[in-house]
């Protein structure tokens, strides 16, 4: 959702300390945890890079500069985005060109003592809440994943299995896939540390509405874009509305926004009033985080921000 090369800050919605004193851990590693408090998401490395055989850009990507930055930032973890088109193989799980490039780049970030997200960064191209979703290709994917990073970096190294699932009209599809995607990897792999989320988009809401997994050493993600018209102004993917939308501003107020009327196309005016009127600000957005962190408390189990913007 954004140019840069490395964005998005990440932190635990249940900070480790208190996960370790309220037992809060759900067997997820005190050393892991530990690391998954402030991270980046790394998305154009793997992910929207349109040649999958581009050995030069997956090979010196990320610099030595950049590793130094890693360090002034104190980042625990990385979420390291990979999308189907880079990593996925609906016949032998993953695509054989590209993983020994993946696997360096999980060496470098594991090296440099950082844990790694392994996210399977789908945006919609595995269509697995439509009807012919190749679903058993995604448990395929994770099977084959488990084979080849089984007893590798168990401390540092987490499968994240989707990337922001939709499955807006069948959610318990999702909710079924996931366990039985985790059941397949623990069967593989039983010591892996896994991200799991809920549906619509991994969002607030749906995650608060979910029903933890039996399994144990899972870790809980959501993302947050709130509120939405300042988040996504200008975006181009993100329907009609917010195409139009720039200098909008945060906090907002019916005052803070007058400035713009006069420069947005009438059919959109009233969008920008009604944003002015919700006064969003700060006192706001922690009441939606704290929706995030008051499901992790009240289940017991880690829950982390995945995108935030």
């Amino acid at each position: 959702m954004c140019c840069w090369r490395l964005w998005v800050a990440l932190f635990l919605a249940v900070p480790a300390a208190a996960a370790h004193a309220q037992d809060e851990t759900n067997g997820v590693p005190a050393g892991l945890l530990n690391h998954l408090k402030t991270g980046v998401n790394i998305t154009r490395w793997f992910c929207y890079h349109e040649d999958p055989n581009d050995t030069d850009h997956f090979t010196h990507y990320l610099k030595p500069e950049d590793f130094r930055t890693f360090t002034r930032l104190k980042l625990g973890f990385v979420r390291l985005c990979i999308s189907p088109e880079i990593g996925f193989d609906a016949s032998t799980g993953q695509r054989t060109q590209s993983q020994p490039m993946i696997d360096s780049g999980v060496r470098r970030l594991t090296g440099a003592n950082l844990a790694v997200l392994y996210d399977l960064h789908d945006n919609g191209q595995l269509k697995l809440d439509q009807a012919g979703g190749d679903k058993r290709a995604f448990v395929n994917f994770w099977e084959v994943t488990a084979r080849h990073f089984k007893g590798q970096n168990e401390g540092l190294l987490v499968f994240e299995l989707l990337n922001e699932p939709q499955f807006l009209k069948n959610p318990a599809d999702w909710y079924a896939l996931q366990e039985q995607t985790v059941q397949a990897i623990r069967a593989i792999d039983p010591s892996r540390t896994i991200v799991v989320t809920g549906t619509g988009w991994g969002g607030i809401d749906t995650l608060a509405k979910m029903t933890p997994l039996p399994q144990t050493n899972l870790v809980y993600s959501y993302h947050c874009y709130d509120p939405f018209f300042f988040t996504h102004q200008g975006a181009t993917w993100a329907g009609e509305q917010v195409k139009h939308f720039k200098s909008m501003p945060f906090p907002s107020s019916p005052e803070a926004v007058t400035a713009m009327l006069d420069k947005i196309e009438t059919a959109y005016q009233g969008d920008v009033k009604w944003y002015g009127e919700q006064r969003y600000d700060e006192a706001y957005l922690k009441g939606r985080l704290n929706v995030a962190e008051a499901w992790g408390h009240a289940n017991r189990v880690p829950v982390v921000l995945g995108e935030f913007g």
